[in-house]
């Protein structure tokens, strides 16, 4: 099962580790005691986590709120013991069951909601900077463009409020159409609760590059401009002009509404009254409430396993050059959970055959004496002498094969 966890902001600790296998089960013991069930598989996401089946690509869960959970990977049913086939006429069955194998699967895990504020802005305008300058988070910087290439994760706390925020690579006009980084990017930036736009106020044009990047915000979606969203006018420390620029789009976006600050990330100038600005607006939003954005819809929250609810009678026969292959959920599962060491197992499964209609489908696909017959991993000899006598030859032969006491009946029984 997945759990959301407000605790965890990334998925890096699925880099090192990508197995999770859960415990299995006990055996049963005498006087009808069960054996224990297994362990359940807890693994903890981020919340805002998107969990896809990697090979079909269909999306299983989304995880919105922090305890939310969802089983993906039902656990195998356990097995009968010998009680469970007891009848008047057999009071001491010697037949036991084995449990079902656990299901694999390859889950692909997609964190959009990476952060509460969102630090966008053009490439070089100092957004590595700021994030290394108000956390302990050590983004590459260096002077030239897209030293940023992955989104960097910085804490945040101020005023007791704890953000998080995320560095965003660096975007282009014509990002919210795939050009240069930011087509990936935006979408980290869309479930952020609160933007933080930074514009180079040593550029000369410092204008049209901010109404850039607000441009590919609107179309990209235009409800990302229904977030917060403040302004750091940086790198006034760098020339008097860069700080006239400053001045100057800090009266011009005034008239929008937009609340705007000068600072310098390299010499934190400003930097406090910003991050003021930012803990008051992130606390005025209140508790996050996320809404899927995917169609998404789970039956229960307890996976189902693969032939529940399925027919042994519901089967298909391929006939190949190696074998005749039988397919089908039930009767996969039921050769999996058969006991072979056991002759009442091959015997069982001889009449299950009959009434399903295997054995006679076989035959009508031209299965012949000695032909190789395939259920799942279960792999066998046709033969059309269905004698008690031949059965248990068959048995013994499998049998003497494998190392390990016989099970089940200590003589073989009389022909029919």
């Amino acid at each position: 099962a997945f759990t959301a966890d407000e605790n965890m902001h990334s998925l890096q600790i699925f880099r090192k580790k990508v197995h999770h296998r859960a415990k299995g089960g006990k055996h049963g013991a005498g006087s009808k005691c069960n054996g224990a069930n297994g362990d359940h598989l807890e693994i903890n996401v981020p919340a805002g986590t998107i969990v896809r089946d990697s090979q079909t690509r269909e999306i299983l869960c989304e995880l919105l709120r922090h305890g939310e959970s969802k089983t993906i990977i039902a656990g195998g049913r356990g097995g009968r013991g010998n009680a469970s086939f007891k009848t008047s006429k057999n009071k001491v069955p010697m037949l036991a069951e084995l449990g079902e194998e656990g299901q694999e699967m390859w889950i692909e895990l997609e964190l959009k909601l990476v952060a509460d504020v969102g630090v966008i802005g053009a490439p070089n305008a100092g957004k590595s900077s700021l994030l290394a300058a108000v956390s302990a988070a050590r983004p590459k910087i260096a002077d030239y463009p897209f030293t940023t290439i992955v989104p960097n994760l910085g804490l945040v706390e101020r005023d007791y409020t704890r953000m998080v925020f995320a560095d965003v690579p660096g975007l282009l006009e014509g990002a919210s159409e795939g050009l240069g980084l930011g087509f990936e990017f935006l979408r980290h930036a869309e479930r952020t609760r609160l933007l933080l736009h930074v514009v180079d106020c040593s550029d000369k044009d410092c204008l049209h590059a901010h109404d850039a990047i607000v441009s590919e915000l609107v179309l990209f979606d235009e409800a990302m401009l229904d977030k917060p969203r403040l302004v750091a006018l940086n790198k006034i420390d760098v020339s008097e002009e860069a700080r006239a620029n400053a001045k100057k789009l800090k009266e011009t976006l005034k008239l929008e509404g937009i609340d705007c600050f000068e600072i310098s990330a390299v010499s934190k100038e400003g930097v406090d009254e910003l991050m003021s600005k930012v803990a008051e607006t992130h606390k005025a939003l209140g508790p996050r409430q996320l809404e899927s954005e995917e169609s998404i819809e789970i039956e229960t929250s307890r996976a189902k396993r693969a032939a529940d609810g399925a027919r042994i009678e519901d089967f298909t026969i391929e006939d190949t050059p190696y074998a005749f292959i039988v397919k089908g959920t039930a009767v996969e599962r039921f050769c999996q959970m058969t006991n072979w060491d056991y002759f009442e197992s091959y015997k069982r499964f001889a009449r299950v055959l009959k009434m399903s209609g295997i054995e006679k489908a076989l035959k009508e696909a031209g299965a012949g004496d000695g032909d190789r017959i395939l259920v799942g991993k279960f792999e066998f000899a046709w033969s059309n002498d269905h004698r008690e006598k031949t059965l248990y030859t068959t048995w013994k032969e499998r049998r003497d094969e494998k190392p390990g006491t016989q099970q089940g009946s200590r003589h073989w029984p009389h022909a029919m």
